[in-house]
């Protein structure tokens, strides 16, 4: 229960976070609260939601995965490399798509739970291997050199559209399936399996709880999302080249961790990443209309980020210490009452 007092406090503080800063750009800019920028926000921000889903199911495991948006560019190469080169059909392209996907989040846990690499080596590595695929199956020209090609599919297409509201069906996708999985995280047997790993690897594994299994089920489900965001970035851009998704890893990992989520394990859900992806991407948003450089926005991003970072980090310190005395003062009274 305290647990659950400490998760709804940090989830507040990213929330009035998110708040303060909108609130800046929305005094300092004319454009802000557009709906056309809301609606734009809203899509660029579910890129990387989709992806922080699975690596946030990771990081609560008591892991990471920096290999989600390398994932992705891996889904979406090889769509295209199929689409380009054979003459199937769509729903093969994307059923094979799904199985690339699936098959790094599968492979990914292997190397993890099976092989005993720490996380952050394995998932860096596994990546390096998915962005090599990406290579291998890029699409090149007669002169050998790597190109891109233009999938001229009406229902790909349709997959970047958006409702009459303007609202984008990817950000509808990213809603969706952030509920799905905090009910899933939530409510059931394997989710509370998920976060007993994290919390304490030994103790759940003593209570019957198979590491190897959690593991595989979370880097499964973060490849799941990277095939997810894949289908719809081919949406929106009706192409892909080696470098679609490489940038999205790094930043679901921040959003995860600005929304709570503890590298320690054990902690975080789709609630508070939710608000992590929004947090980034508000600030790409209003930091891009002060017409800044690209260096300049960069550096200031940048910043901000690891000033969150850093502020958790002591946030978790502290709550850590918190517990241990209120345990000990627990432990006295207990004592004394012998």
């Amino acid at each position: 229960m305290k647990q659950m007092r400490q998760e709804t406090v940090r989830r507040i503080i990213s929330l009035v976070l998110l708040v303060v800063l909108t609130g800046f750009f929305i005094a300092t800019t004319d454009t802000f609260l557009s709906w056309a920028n809301i609606t734009s926000m809203l899509r660029e921000a579910a890129f990387v939601g989709i992806i922080a889903i699975g690596v946030t199911t990771c990081i609560i495991t008591g892991g990471n995965n920096l290999s989600g948006g390398l994932t992705m560019g891996m889904c979406c190469m090889v769509f295209a490399h199929l689409y380009k080169y054979t003459g199937m059909s769509l729903i093969m392209l994307v059923l094979i798509s799904l199985l690339a996907g699936l098959a790094a989040g599968a492979f990914n846990g292997f190397v993890v739970a099976i092989l005993q690499v720490p996380d952050f080596v394995a998932t860096l590595s596994t990546g390096m291997i998915f962005q090599g695929i990406t290579y291998v199956l890029a699409i090149r020209n007669q002169y050998g050199s790597i190109t891109s090609e233009m999938i001229k599919n009406q229902t790909v297409a349709s997959w970047g559209g958006k409702l009459p509201n303007g609202i984008y069906y990817v950000t509808i996708a990213w809603i969706v399936m952030s509920l799905i999985m905090q009910f899933f995280l939530k409510k059931t047997k394997t989710g509370t399996y998920i976060y007993a790993m994290g919390a304490n690897r030994k103790s759940a594994e003593y209570s019957g709880i198979s590491y190897v299994k959690i593991k595989m089920i979370a880097f499964i489900i973060a490849g799941f999302c990277s095939f997810v965001g894949a289908m719809f970035i081919l949406g929106r851009n009706g192409t892909c080249d080696v470098t679609t998704g490489a940038a999205y890893s790094l930043q679901a990992i921040s959003a995860a961790v600005i929304g709570g989520a503890a590298f320690s394990g054990g902690r975080g859900d789709m609630i508070g990443t939710f608000i992590g992806v929004m947090f980034l991407q508000v600030l790409r948003n209003g930091v891009l209309k002060f017409n800044m450089t690209t260096a300049q926005q960069a550096v200031i991003s940048g910043i901000i980020i690891v000033l969150m970072l850093v502020f958790d980090a002591y946030y978790n310190e502290f709550m850590q210490k918190r517990t241990t005395r209120a345990a000990a003062i627990a432990r006295e009274k207990e004592g004394k009452g012998k």
